[in-house]
């Protein structure tokens, strides 16, 4: 019995399915389309000799009745005698699913056909914090987002400075631990769902830190009558930090003579004419309440850093000697030069005499003093060739120069060269022959020692006096 039953229900609920299929024609559509269109709704039935109640809802809510006179359908839309369902002038609020209902004599109960809208429209976006600006402390937290809208739902990519952000997602939210000044600045979301144009919104977020102060020259070369300044860029200060200028710990007594001046982010203490009193050492500091930053300057009437050239018709060598020639900058006389000169690589082994090494030198340098000129610049050059060198030798050298007011720091290294020489071939990994000038900054461990360079001499086969002992004992042999 139990089991008859249970065949009845199912041929019922068959023919229950078989009258539904029946009923409509129309079937199910998803109408994609653009604010301002028109769609229409199918609700096609069979043919019935029983007039039919149609309903229509939108997401659940009955928004018309064909047997309800009372029931007024929302603006812009209406129901047509085959119980199709228009609306006209879309907008994104018709963005929904639309149910039609027909509504069926008993014993059967209605039945129910679902189509959706999707209005399509260009994206808006909406920044969090609202007012697009962010202020937080070094080490907390930065949450920034954009908050969007749109049909198709809009994808978001961010930009920083202008900079593409390399991203593993799509997010509409960034949260990151501000750890350092350089994760400030301006962060774009650009919001695109591809109706329309993108739409861009950006947020400015500001890092408070303690100040970062640069230069582009430390070292101020000048002279008693002319003009000078020293320059320092505060590159970052937030909240705006307190500047000031001091020499040897004091603060600079400015006058008409002596200027404070500040525009943007530049900061300079300039002297309309120097006086030698106004030579050493001063600092540039920038201070808020997370920290301090100060630069050094040394106002001065020593050299300039000279600089070697390199021109092949007139860095000449041979096997045994290379031409060297290079440049200074100072406002007064340059008395004297140190050059300094050691082997690189490739040079001959101490312990084998006829063997060639490339293990790097001993931190020994040999000098060669270099007479100055008489010229009172501001430039002042000087060639000097080098002689008892080894061939199929690289060296390196490095000049410093001597005016009144001292020595100069020393210049970057030059490489050069040597020729291949008689009975000596070079290692097949090396070819000195086709060497090229190469200039390079010397190494900082270097610095300390090049005041204890050993005595001038290039090879075991030849020693060399320098120039200036060379005279002296030329004036004492006249002598005796």
């Amino acid at each position: 019995m139990k089991i008859l039953l249970q065949l009845l229900l199912g041929l019922f609920i068959l023919n229950d399915v078989v009258k539904m299929e029946k009923v409509f024609k129309s079937v199910p559509v998803t109408v994609k389309t653009y604010e301002n269109d028109t769609v229409l709704l199918p609700c096609y039935v069979e043919n019935t000799e029983t007039k039919l109640r149609v309903r229509w809802y939108k997401n659940d809510v009955l928004i018309g009745d064909s047997q309800d006179a009372h029931r007024i359908l929302p603006p812009r839309t209406r129901m047509h005698a085959n119980y199709s369902l228009q609306v006209d002038d879309l907008t994104s609020d018709d963005t929904a699913d639309y149910t039609c209902e027909v509504v069926r004599p008993e014993p059967w109960g209605p039945i129910r056909q679902t189509h959706s809208i999707e209005v399509q429209y260009s994206p808006t976006v909406r920044t969090i914090p609202e007012d697009g600006f962010l202020e937080v402390k070094k080490g907390e937290y930065v949450d920034i987002g954009c908050e969007t809208t749109g049909t198709p739902e809009p994808i978001v990519d961010w930009r920083k400075n202008g900079e593409l952000m390399a991203l593993l997602e799509h997010r509409s939210r960034i949260r990151f631990r501000a750890e350092h000044r350089l994760l400030a600045g301006v962060y774009e979301c650009i919001v695109n769902n591809g109706v329309g144009d993108p739409v861009r919104a950006s947020i400015r977020v500001v890092i408070h830190d303690a100040p970062v102060v640069t230069t582009d020259r430390s070292f101020v070369h000048t002279a008693v009558g002319l003009r000078a300044a020293l320059a320092a860029k505060l590159e970052f200060a937030v909240p705006p930090a307190r500047t000031a200028w001091y020499r040897d710990g004091r603060p600079v007594k400015t006058d008409e003579r002596i200027v404070i001046m500040a525009q943007d982010d530049i900061h300079q203490l300039i002297f309309r004419t120097v006086r030698e009193s106004d030579l050493g050492n001063y600092t540039f500091r920038a201070e808020n309440k997370f920290g301090m930053a100060d630069i050094s300057f040394k106002l001065t009437g020593v050299p300039n850093i000279a600089s070697f050239k390199v021109d092949p018709a007139l860095n000449k060598a041979t096997a045994t000697s290379f031409n060297l020639l290079w440049e200074v900058d100072s406002y007064s006389t340059i008395i004297e030069y140190n050059l300094w000169l050691r082997p690189y690589y490739g040079r001959l082994s101490t312990a084998e005499p006829d063997a060639f090494t490339t293990e790097a030198p001993a931190n020994l340098w040999s000098k060669i003093v270099v007479p100055g000129d008489s010229s009172d610049g501001p430039i002042h050059s000087a060639t000097y060739t080098v002689r008892g060198l080894t061939p199929s030798t690289v060296y390196e050298a490095i000049v410093t120069s001597r005016n009144r007011f001292g020595w100069s720091k020393q210049s970057p290294i030059l490489h050069f060269a040597t020729e291949p020489g008689a009975g000596r071939t070079l290692p097949s990994t090396s070819d000195y022959t086709e060497f090229t000038l190469n200039l390079e900054e010397p190494e900082p461990e270097e610095v300390h020692n090049i005041t204890q360079a050993q005595i001038y001499h290039l090879s075991n086969a030849r020693r060399e006096t320098p120039y200036l002992v060379t005279i002296l004992l030329f004036i004492l042999c006249l002598t005796l």
